[in-house]
């Protein structure tokens, strides 16, 4: 059942970031402050006469000033995350009602049922009392601005860092080594709130992109190294000493940037608010410089359902849009109310499929195999990052990304609730049993006239053999997920506007508005099954050549939105 008393909006791992950016600016603006009176200090010993002492004057309004920001940044630093501790133990208070909820004596009619919600609601006006008064508290020492009185209060309790972070040495010797999430999580809740900002603000670079971690903290601190990255990289532009590799990073920056802006400015469909955004994985300089990234819609941390995008052939960092888990997203808040969150993760290596070598990746496993283990291990930190409030997770494979996730599900334990296959060239496996995710919550969209669809494996044929450039050195793509003997649930997909034979472009629509496909992909990412419209499965006669029962049906434009 859903809980009867909520979370206050904002968590406290964004609180943290909030915290730790100020922490950082802090400290930024007193490296700038000690830069301007050593450049100048140097600047007066080389001058003599009359231009002397109004050399030595000069830093002294920047210092001020330079100085009084930096106190202003550490004070509010500190005043925030004296609130994000007020905001988690009202979260814990919370939990705790909730518990005793579930508890059973909800779940019927009973004589004490009224008097327990009264002295729940009663503990809650209690919690809500407490975060008010804290948020008071804030709000008048942001009003007064630094003063000795807040500034006594809040080191007293820990909360008035050093800008440089500490000794933020002995936090890290406490990381635990290896890649277990799991480890990584409880190393992570075992730390204080004064050492989880002092560690972002710090070492944002150790954080960002390690499995386990709240994606709120992940987002934070991959920000924070993009901030310095572009930084860094746009003057090296300016002075013309930009290389190569720079340059492709650079880009890469830029359509992360232009990505979490499309997102950020998207309106949730059902709220009316600006959707939450978040940057989890942050690798512009991956694979040769095609880029590792990765964005969320939504919040990862508190989304009833994750939905995890698998892209395809052509996949890379510069070429990520927003649009394909924009929809996957409002879909799937029509479909269900619930809160939802979308994960676009161009997480591989994907083929390039241009014709200078890549296009033989298009056609072999390898690729897809290396893409399957990153991609398994980025869910389970998903799921490890959720602890003991797991979400119903899908993975969405598309494309070359399906065999990608098909055999991260075969090979990799993939740990997702549902896997979805649209337009595949083929699985590695010959069965949707030998899949984690097993023949009940394996699902593939196929279109009946998408080419690319047509490429798998059926009972007979291999057709991908025709198109093997290094026949007995390369693996194929595998079987057709859609046909009978692979024993998926197959679902509507056919676009409105499809071709009138086999065709390329019906490949490019299953996460178009409106479509039949968009429409199932979200009532199974929502777990709506009955709402899934189901389509028969390809099957391949001995005496015949392929058959798709969906050729000869009128396709009709499908949507939840009311």
């Amino acid at each position: 059942m859903a809980d009867l008393f909520p979370h206050y909006p904002s968590p406290p791992d964004e609180l943290i970031g909030i915290a730790a950016q100020l922490l950082r600016a802090s400290g930024d603006t007193s490296s700038t402050v000690g830069d301007v009176e050593s450049g100048m200090g140097r600047a007066v010993d080389a001058v003599d006469g009359d231009i002397s002492f109004p050399m030595a004057q000069a830093p002294d309004p920047a210092v001020r000033n330079g100085t009084s920001v930096a106190e202003a940044a550490q004070f509010a630093s500190g005043a925030v995350m004296f609130f994000a501790q007020a905001v988690q133990t009202y979260n814990d208070g919370i939990d705790r009602l909730n518990a005793q909820v579930r508890e059973g004596e909800f779940d019927v009619m009973s004589l004490g049922r009224a008097g327990k919600l009264r002295r729940l609601q009663a503990e809650q006006a209690r919690l809500d009392e407490a975060l008010d008064a804290a948020a008071a508290r804030v709000a008048g020492m942001l009003d007064r601005g630094p003063n000795p009185d807040d500034a006594g209060f809040l080191e007293d309790h820990g909360y008035l860092l050093s800008p440089d972070g500490g000794d933020v040495r002995s936090i890290v010797a406490t990381m635990p080594a290896g890649n277990d999430p799991d480890a990584m999580r409880r190393w992570w809740d075992s730390l204080t709130l004064a050492q989880q900002v002092a560690i972002v603000a710090a070492r944002p670079d150790l954080l960002g992109n390690t499995d386990g971690l709240p994606a709120e903290t992940r987002d934070e601190a991959n920000r924070l190294v993009m901030a310095d990255d572009y930084e860094r990289l746009k003057a090296n532009e300016v002075a013309g000493t930009l290389t190569d590799t720079e340059a492709q990073a650079l880009a890469n920056i830029e359509k992360a940037r232009q990505n979490l802006e499309a997102r950020e400015g998207h309106i949730d469909p059902i709220t009316g608010a600006p959707v939450h955004a978040q940057l989890y994985i942050y690798e512009p300089y991956a694979f040769d410089g095609d880029g590792r990234i990765a964005i969320a819609t939504g919040n990862l941390d508190e989304a009833n359902h994750l939905a995890v995008l698998v892209p395809g052939m052509g996949a890379r960092a510069e070429s990520m849009g927003s649009g394909r888990s924009l929809n996957v997203y409002d879909e799937s808040r029509w479909a269900s109310g619930d809160s939802v969150a979308v994960l676009d993760w161009v997480g591989y290596d994907a083929p390039s499929g241009s014709f200078d070598g890549g296009i033989t990746g298009v056609v072999n496993q390898q690729m897809a195999r290396d893409g399957a283990s990153y991609l398994a291990a980025d869910v389970e930190g998903l799921r490890a990052a959720r602890g003991d409030d797991p979400a119903h997770l899908t993975v969405i494979g598309n494309s070359y990304g399906s065999t990608t996730a098909g055999i991260a599900a075969a090979e990799y334990d993939l740990d997702a609730d549902d896997l979805i296959l649209t337009g595949s060239p083929g699985v590695p496996v010959g069965d949707a049993g030998d899949l984690t995710t097993a023949h009940d919550h394996t699902w593939v969209g196929s279109a009946s006239r998408d080419f690319v669809s047509s490429l798998g494996r059926t009972g007979w044929t291999d057709p991908t053999e025709v198109f093997n450039p290094f026949p007995g050195q390369v693996e194929l793509l595998g079987n057709d997920p859609s046909e009978d003997t692979f024993d998926a649930n197959r679902f509507q997909a056919e676009s409105i506007n499809r071709g009138d034979d086999w065709n390329i472009d019906d490949h490019n629509h299953y996460y178009d508005k409106n479509t039949e496909s968009l429409y199932n992909v979200a009532a199974i990412t929502t777990g709506h099954y009955d709402d899934v419209t189901r389509a028969d499965p390809r099957y391949d006669p001995w005496y015949a050549s392929l058959r798709d029962p969906e050729r000869g049906r009128t396709p009709h434009e499908m949507h939840h939105a009311p």
